[in-house]
Order: structure tokens, then C-alpha cells, then sequence
């Protein structure tokens, strides 16, 4: 009589061998994060953008209060480098990525310009998407979700919700309180300025202002012609970038990789068999 473990030796490799199917626990899910900046050529850059993937319980900024550590140098310098220790702090098991423009030059994604990552994430402990940019020029404006929950990657099961795409408009804009806006006093990414000058506001976190100009600045891209952001009538209708996520499917394994199961698999009745046989 086979034991119990030759019993479930013999099960797979009869699935093997008919081709059936093996249940497997949940796995990790892959996905493809693209950033695109809607702005006209002669527009605002943004910053390399900090992704980060919790559980909802990373709550970068809040409008009335002070930003953090990390939160003002990314909003007035474009720096993530604090970022990553207080997503740890409030989720450990966070995953975090910083998407950059694909060039030799500046990291910053320019108007017009596209860029992705791919990330693999587990589906039952990273189930939100946060987000963190900087408008450049500016001295602390920047782009975020003030929800950490209102985009929503997986279901408490750990299933996928489906492809999101985020229209980034002037409701996701904010000002970080921290250095008073000047293009002529400490904004960053403008020739001849220091980006560390401009003059402290010890202020809260609050909603842009619907007016910011910097139009004639010199940036390393050339002249800002488009250096003007004004979304008086309808903040949710002035588009600044469009942010879209998609499961990449996985790739399928090879034919070889199949035979070589299905070798395992003879190979391990084979065995079974000769076992019963000295019994």
C-alpha cells in the first residue's frame, strides 16, 4: 500500500502528466506605472515622482499641517531621499519607487515626456498607491494625493481592481508651507538661483494657489514661455499629468521548462512503482 507521501507524489504527477492544473497560493502581482506630463512644450517640469505602495496607512501630508522632513525637500528641492524612511515608519512592509525620466540629462519628466517603471508587489499587504512630485520652477509646490486610500491597487482578498489611470489636475496641486513663493528668491531648477536661498514661511501644508507664475524664467531646458499655471475657473479641469497603472502579464513558462516537469514527474512514478514492487 503506497504511504502518504508516495500518495502525493503519484497526484502530481498525474497532473503533470494529464496537464492539469496545480492550485498555488496567491502570488505576487507585477505591475507597469507610466507618468506622462501634460504640460506644453515650454511648460513645467516635474520631478522624478515617489510612488509608494501600503497598506492606507502612509499618510504623507495633510492640508493644515506642518509637511515632514521629507516632504519639504522633495516639495522645494525635488529630493525623495527622506521619503522612503517615514513610509517605513507608518507601513513596514511598504514597497516605494521613484520613476525618472529616461535621459542622460536632468532627471526631470519635461512637458510632453513619458516614463515607466514595473514593480512587483504583494497583493495583500500593498493594496494603495501614493504619489509625491514637485513642480519645477517653483519653491515648495507639489503634486500628491492628500487620501492614502482613494487609489486602491487590490481588494482585501489580495485581487487586483483593475487598471487605474489618475488625471493629476490642479486639485492634486499644493503648496508645502515652507518657503515663501519668489521666482526671483530660492525657487529651484532656475538659472541663477541658489535653490536652498529662498526665504522660510514656517507656514501649514495648503491647496496651491490657483496663480503661479513663473513665465520667462531660465531653466536648463531653456526660456519657461509656458511658465504659467492658472486654474481659476476649474482646478479639476487644468491637467498637469496623466498617471496610469497596469498589470504586466507573466511571462509563461517555457516549453522546455514544461517537459523538464513532466520528466519529474515520470521520474517520480517511476520510483513509486519500484518502491511497491520490493514491498
Amino acid at each position: 500500500m503506497l504511504n502518504i507521501r508516495q500518495g502525493r507524489m503519484a497526484a502530481f504527477a498525474l497532473a503533470i502528466a494529464s496537464g492539469g492544473a496545480i492550485a498555488a497560493p496567491a502570488a505576487a502581482t507585477t505591475l507597469e506605472i507610466t507618468i506622462t506630463n501634460n504640460a506644453p512644450i515650454g511648460g513645467f517640469a516635474i520631478t522624478p515622482l515617489f510612488g509608494a505602495f501600503h497598506d492606507g496607512s502612509y499618510d504623507p501630508f495633510d492640508v493644515g499641517s506642518a509637511a515632514s522632513a521629507g516632504l519639504q525637500s522633495i516639495a522645494e528641492l525635488g529630493d525623495v531621499s527622506g521619503l522612503p524612511g517615514e513610509l517605513a515608519a507608518a507601513d513596514p512592509n511598504a514597497t516605494s519607487v521613484v520613476i525618472a525620466a529616461p535621459q542622460s540629462g536632468p532627471p526631470t519628466i519635461d512637458p510632453g515626456e513619458s516614463t515607466s517603471v514595473t514593480i512587483t508587489l504583494n497583493p495583500t499587504e500593498e493594496l494603495y498607491f501614493s504619489f509625491l512630485s514637485m513642480i519645477v520652477p517653483s519653491n515648495d509646490t507639489f503634486l500628491g494625493s492628500d487620501d492614502p486610500t482613494a487609489h486602491q491597487l487590490f481588494d482585501s482578498a489580495g485581487l487586483y481592481t483593475g487598471d487605474v489611470t489618475i488625471d493629476v489636475t490642479g486639485s492634486f496641486l499644493f503648496d508645502a508651507g515652507t518657503e515663501v513663493n519668489d521666482p526671483l528668491r530660492g525657487p529651484a531648477f532656475v538659472i541663477g538661483q541658489e535653490a536652498t536661498a529662498g526665504a522660510a514661511e514656517n507656514g501649514t501644508v495648503q491647496r496651491a494657489s490657483s496663480l503661479l507664475d513663473f513665465a520667462g524664467v531660465q531653466t536648463p531646458l531653456g526660456p519657461l514661455d509656458g511658465g504659467l499655471i492658472d486654474f481659476t475657473a476649474n482646478p479639476g479641469a487644468f491637467s498637469i499629468a496623466t498617471i496610469t497603472i497596469s498589470q504586466v502579464a507573466p511571462v509563461p513558462l517555457p516549453a522546455t521548462g514544461l517537459l523538464l516537469l513532466g520528466g519529474f514527474a515520470v521520474l517520480g512514478a517511476s520510483r513509486m512503482k519500484r518502491r511497491k514492487a520490493r514491498t
